[in-house]
C-alpha cells in the first residue's frame, strides 16, 4: 500500500465511508484464516493448548481495523486506566512489580495479605459479541461503528490453514481475532466492568 498512488486512498476512503454508513462489508472481509502457532516448541506438539490461533487478514481489512481503532480509542472507559496487558507502552510485568511491592509492604508491617487472581486463559476466544457491543455503546462508541463491527463479527467465516492445507470454512459465535489490529482495543472495554 505504501507504493500505491494517492488516488487509491480517495477510493478507499469512499469505500470505507459507505461501509460504515450502510453497516455492511463485502464477503472478502468476512473470510478469516487462522494459522496455529506453537507456543512452546519443546512442549507436547499434540496438545491443543500448546498452540495459539493467529488470525490472518488481508491488507484492506487491516486498514479498516486501523481506522476503527482510532475511533474506538476515543472513548476510553474508566477501567482502561487499570488495564496493563494488550496496551501500548504497558506490560503485565509493571503490574506484577506493583503487586509485589504492596504485598511486601503489608508483610513487613506484620499484616496478612489476601489476593484474588483471575485466569484469563484464552480470553480473546471467549469474548461474547453482544456483551462487547453493548459495552462499546455504553462507552460512547458511535452506533454506526458498533453496528458495522456487529455485522462483521457475526458474519465472519473462519478456516484453519495448516502447512499447505486449508480447512472448510466454519462459523464462529464468539471471540475476537487474536492477531487482529483491533482485538486488544475491543478486549479492554469488554473487561472494563470486571476491572472497575
Amino acid at each position: 500500500m505504501s507504493y500505491a498512488c494517492p488516488e487509491l486512498w480517495i477510493h478507499l476512503s469512499l469505500f470505507f465511508t459507505a461501509c460504515v454508513k450502510h453497516c455492511f462489508l463485502p464477503d472478502s472481509f468476512m473470510d478469516v484464516v487462522i494459522t496455529p502457532l506453537i507456543k512452546n516448541k519443546g512442549g507436547n506438539l499434540t496438545d491443543i493448548n500448546n498452540y495459539r490461533a493467529i488470525a490472518l487478514s488481508n491488507v484492506d481489512t487491516k486498514i479498516l481495523e486501523r481506522l476503527l481503532l482510532s475511533k474506538t480509542k476515543e472513548s476510553v472507559s474508566e477501567g482502561d486506566k487499570y488495564q496493563f496487558g494488550f496496551k501500548a507502552g504497558h506490560s503485565t510485568s509493571m503490574c506484577t512489580g506493583v503487586v509485589k511491592k504492596v504485598i511486601n509492604y503489608y508483610i513487613d508491617k506484620g499484616s496478612h495479605v489476601f489476593a484474588c487472581f483471575v485466569d484469563l486463559t484464552k480470553a480473546f476466544d471467549r469474548v461474547n459479541y453482544w456483551k462487547l457491543f453493548n459495552q462499546l455503546l455504553r462507552d460512547g462508541v458511535d452506533v454506526y461503528l458498533v453496528k458495522l463491527l456487529a455485522y462483521w463479527y457475526v458474519n465472519q467465516e473462519v478456516s484453519v490453514s495448516w502447512l499447505s492445507t486449508r480447512s472448510e470454512s466454519f462459523h464462529v459465535g464468539n471471540g475476537t481475532k487474536q492477531g487482529g489490529v483491533l482485538s486488544p482495543c475491543l478486549f479492554t472495554p469488554y473487561l472494563s466492568q470486571l476491572i472497575t
